[in-house]
Parts: C-alpha cells; structure tokens; sequence
C-alpha cells in the first residue's frame, strides 16, 4: 500500500500483539475451570481450563464395552468357520452353511474394528477437556467462565506471543499522504510516561477505511519495546524528525 502517514503528532493508539491466536476446546460441554487470567504468561503445554470430564468418562467406559462384546462376538464367529470349515471339508456341510457362518466371521471382524476406532475416538475426547497453551505467550482476553456451557471451537482464552508488540493506531484520512516510503520510521511513547520513547516502523496500512468512523489502521512494529510497554498500553505518536 502506497499511502503513509503525513504527521502523528498526538495521534493515540494502542500497543497490541501481532501475533495472538483464539484458543478453544475441540469438544464442547461445561467449563469446570479456568486456571488463568488476563495477564499471565504461560508455557507451552501448561493446562489453561478443563471440562466436566463425567459425560466423556460414561462414553469411555460404554465404547471399552463394546470392544470387548465385540471381541467375544469375534472369537465365537472364528470358532463357528472352523468347525464348519472342516465339516465342510470333511462332507458333512453344505457350501451354504459355511458361506453363511463365513458372512457372520467378517461381519464380527468389521464390528470389532468400528468398535476399537470408537474407543481410540472416545479416548481422543476425554484428552480434549483438557486446553493447554500452544506456545509460550501471554494470556490477553477469556471468554469463558467456570459453570458456563461452550461448544466446540468457541473462545476460551486469548494467547499472544509476548515478544511481538505493535503499535496500532486509527489514522483520519486527512492525516494520509502518497510518498515514496511506504514504511516510514515513527516514535511512539505511553501516554503515562512521555519520556520513555521507543522507535518503530510503519509495517502496514489498512487499505479500507472502517465503515464507521472512517479512519485507517496503521500498525507499526515497535523495535526492542522494554517490558514497560505492555500489551493495551495507551501511546502517543508521531513520525521520526516532525
């Protein structure tokens, strides 16, 4: 995008993640906790909310079950083919009664592995009651609270990656101007302390204003912000030498 900033001076914005994901339960049911709040950094793996687990337990314990019904069921056809194999064989069967318990052989073979895939299914949604974060990050936004019900993929916890701060800014159009540099160098600073000044880089622009209040987002990469620049922090900019 070829439009840049004419002047930021005393233009507010905002410091944001410019990389946070939505992080939600693969199965739905009722959160049974939330272990983290807005601001707390977590690791990689680390266990951010759980499900009543009681519902996936009664579906484990059902589909164990059934493998193992399914498993007599085989073990019972396997012994009916091989007396009648060797009726057959010997002369005292008819080809159709074999065909017939042969049939019943393969139908007990399917059914124990629909039966196992389930289970391996079953098991795979009891580990899903457990949201753990995918990376390293800081928790920014929940949307969910203990005894609320959710369903599959909805929001529980926002996750940005703590290093990768921007300054984001809505830009009037009067303020935009076509120039050769399309990623002009900037200041920005916090509002609550003008002296602390950290430098950035415009790395975009949006190229549609918002419908309504017609202004642009302008996000600039700020380079090396210290930990005092935290995320939704407000600041000040302008650019480099106005």
């Amino acid at each position: 995008h070829k439009a840049a900033m004419r002047s930021m001076e005393l233009m507010i914005g905002e410091v944001k993640p410019r990389y946070e994901s939505d992080l939600s339960f693969r199965v739905g049911g009722k959160v049974l906790s939330r272990l983290v709040d807005v601001g707390a950094s977590v690791n990689q793996g680390e266990t951010l909310a759980t499900l009543d687990t009681q519902d996936y337990r009664n579906r484990l314990r059902s589909a164990e079950a059934d493998v193992r019904s399914a498993e007599a069921a085989l073990v019972e056809a396997q012994g009916a083919e091989g007396r009648q194999g060797k009726l057959l064989k010997d002369g005292w069967a008819t080809r159709a009664t074999y065909d017939t318990v042969l049939r019943n052989l393969r139908t007990a073979e399917a059914k124990l592995a629909a039966a196992r895939a389930n289970l391996d299914l079953t098991r795979d949604q009891l580990s899903y009651t457990e949201l753990k974060a995918d990376f390293d990050g800081v928790i920014t936004a929940v949307g969910a609270e203990p005894g609320q019900n959710v369903n599959a993929g909805q929001m529980v916890v926002k996750l940005a990656r703590p290093d990768d701060r921007d300054g984001v800014f809505n830009i009037a159009e009067t303020a935009l101007i076509d120039v050769s540099d399309p990623h002009p160098e900037v200041i920005v600073w916090p509002l609550s302390n003008a002296n602390l000044t950290v430098e950035g880089v415009v790395r975009e622009i949006s190229p549609v204003a918002d419908p309504a209040t017609r202004t642009y987002t302008v996000k600039v990469t700020l380079k090396n912000p210290p930990p005092q620049v935290r995320f939704g922090m407000s600041i000040g900019g302008r650019l480099k030498g106005s």
